[in-house]
């Protein structure tokens, strides 16, 4: 590894998306490594939405071997549109009139349904489900261990924690920091409720919504300040239901929760009543959007999702033991999803990473390549510098969202994406 003969083997912490990227650019290079997932198994958390990669889209090609990028397609939401060069247009609706407020600036990108690219990355993939760590150490200035709650353990050169919003792996790298004040590694909850479905809409329903679009479209509720997002997962054909005449569909409906509790909506224990106050929430709507929301049946079931981030600390918040450690994507810097920047933020994590890392992994023992500590360093003052900014990016498009006259063409909700914007929400900590 530039500095020692010990053969280099990647520990990956999660088999999300990110983690199972960077397993498939290692494998392309060459490069042993092990993938290690807490769930049981890949459908534990269901068929899961829908992702778009845009401005990272180069890189993503870049890290995948040729013969997963010529399957790509078998994950899009709606194959045909791509192929007739449709992207969409991302727009943002009044949900009381109708009325166009704003269109996002176009970029090129893919929509595809996480749960298959998810499908299509473990291939050839072995990865060792029920596996959630619970300890790192450093063992050498070249190795690396984690230990897992079933007792089991591996080494290694270098572990990446790939374990999502919630990870234990940023929680255990914290703690080993030795600062003086420790970095809170648990998310900051937005004052935010949401509720989401995965719906199969009848034709009639679906495609008066994609005639506003093909792909996604967002609005917001003046009255209330209320929030709707709105995806296609799937098409007529592209599914295997047994009514193949119906679109799955990304149904999630969004209201603010205020601090000092006045008029605040809770949200019920049981599913069917879930439903019902998404039906509710949507009363006053004007149509296609009333439509939809009525069309989902009472007896899906429903997804909460905790709004929540963790805007990426200083450097050295965490120990990356001497370059044996180190964290990407939503272990790093967990975002809200109104930018729709997460997973992209993801995939350039791997890719700087790794453009810096394979010379390191695959040089001889003498040559004059960085070490692994520097190439960890660089990388990790890099993505800090990045990423900080672009949580709160995300976090004020979430507030923005639900504060409806806040929806100016200067909010990052409606503004153009990028991995670099030049802008100051420090205040948002406050």
């Amino acid at each position: 590894m530039g500095s020692t003969s010990t053969p280099p083997h990647v520990l990956i912490i999660g088999a999300g998306i990110t983690g199972l990227v960077l397993a498939q650019a290692l494998r392309k290079h060459g490069v042993s490594f092990a993938v290690y997932e807490r769930d049981p198994g890949p459908l534990h958390r269901g068929k899961g939405w829908g992702l778009t990669i845009h401005w990272s889209l180069d890189a993503f090609l870049r890290l995948l071997p040729q013969h997963l990028i010529d399957r790509l397609p078998e994950t899009y939401v709606d194959p045909d549109a791509v192929a007739r060069g449709e992207n969409g247009n991302f727009l943002l609706f009044d949900l009381r009139t109708g009325e166009t407020k704003w269109k996002v600036p176009p970029a090129k990108r893919l929509r595809v349904s996480r749960e298959r690219l998810r499908r299509l990355l473990m291939d050839g993939i072995d990865v060792q489900w029920n596996k959630s760590i619970s300890s790192i150490s450093q063992i050498s200035e070249t190795a690396v261990r984690c230990e897992f709650s079933d007792n089991s353990s591996a080494e290694g050169t270098l572990l990446v924690g790939c374990d999502g919003s919630r990870s234990k792996t940023r929680s255990l790298l914290c703690s080993l920091a030795g600062n003086e004040t420790p970095v809170r590694s648990e998310n900051y909850q937005l004052p935010v409720r949401l509720i989401g479905v995965s719906a199969a809409l009848p034709s009639r329903v679906a495609l008066k919504m994609r005639a506003l679009d093909p792909f996604f479209l967002q609005a917001g509720d003046p009255a209330t300040s209320n929030f709707f997002w709105f995806s296609f997962l799937d098409t007529p054909t592209n599914n295997d239901r047994e009514d193949r005449d119906t679109y799955e569909c990304q149904i999630l409906i969004s209201w603010p929760y205020r601090k000092d509790g006045s008029s605040n909506i809770e949200i019920p224990c049981h599913n069917v009543d879930k439903i019902k106050l998404m039906h509710s929430l949507a009363d006053g709507w004007v149509e296609p959007f009333r439509e939809v929301v009525q069309s989902i049946p009472e007896e899906t079931e429903p997804k909460i999702i905790s709004l929540e981030d963790w805007p990426t600390p200083p450097k050295g918040s965490w120990s990356n033991l001497g370059g044996t450690a180190t964290l990407v994507g939503d272990s790093a810097h967990a975002m809200t999803m109104f930018r729709g920047e997460a997973g992209n933020h993801g995939i350039l994590d791997v890719s700087n990473l790794l453009e810096a890392l394979i010379p390191v992994l695959t040089s001889s023992p003498h040559s004059p390549a960085k070490t692994q500590e520097e190439v960890i360093n660089e990388y990790e003052d890099e993505m800090t510098t990045r990423t900080r900014p672009a949580v709160l990016r995300s976090r004020k498009a979430c507030l923005d969202a639900h504060d409806y006259p806040s929806i100016t063409a200067d909010s990052p909700l409606v503004a153009r994406r990028g991995a670099f914007e030049d802008d100051d929400l420090e205040y948002l900590l406050n």
